[in-house]
């Protein structure tokens, strides 16, 4: 059964560096899910623990090192069994389930080689909102409360 141990900003921040520290040659993602939102809330130096804690982080890349990391971090692998979470890499798929126009309102930040891309909260909703479970109600709840 997958650990579901991922509630805090500072732990988003903490993976992001130590990939970022690991890549040999420059990477980028596109961060979505409730990862993103934890990292909303750490670029506004928020320690805020999610409601409900989540599984995995849930990152979109074309860049061949950062997906390679991403494999090695999947569920059951040693960084799971040390982080309490899991990396659930996404298709390229996902973000057209945002509006078209996304990328004007999202922000990014490099941590190393690493270049991050995080929708706005707005966008990161409406795929939550879209599956309606509760865990994504309360998390949405949740980020909307972020000043």
């Amino acid at each position: 059964m997958p650990l579901r141990e991922l509630k805090n900003p500072s732990q988003i921040e903490g993976w992001l560096n130590e990939w970022g520290s690991q890549l040999t040659e420059s990477g980028s993602m596109v961060l979505i899910g409730s990862g993103a939102l934890l990292w909303h809330a750490a670029q506004r130096q928020l320690e805020l623990p999610l409601p409900e804690s989540s599984m995995d982080v849930d990152p979109v890349t074309e860049s061949e090192q950062v997906a390679l990391l991403g494999y090695e971090a999947m569920i059951g692998s040693e960084f799971e069994k040390s982080h309490g979470w899991h990396v659930n890499l996404m298709p390229t798929a996902v973000l057209s389930e945002m509006p078209a126009d996304w990328k004007s309102r999202s922000l990014s930040k490099t941590y190393g080689l690493l270049e991050v891309i995080v929708p706005s909260i707005d966008d990161l909703l409406i795929p939550k909102l879209k599956r309606g479970e509760p865990r994504d109600k309360a998390h949405a709840e949740w980020a909307r409360k972020l000043p």
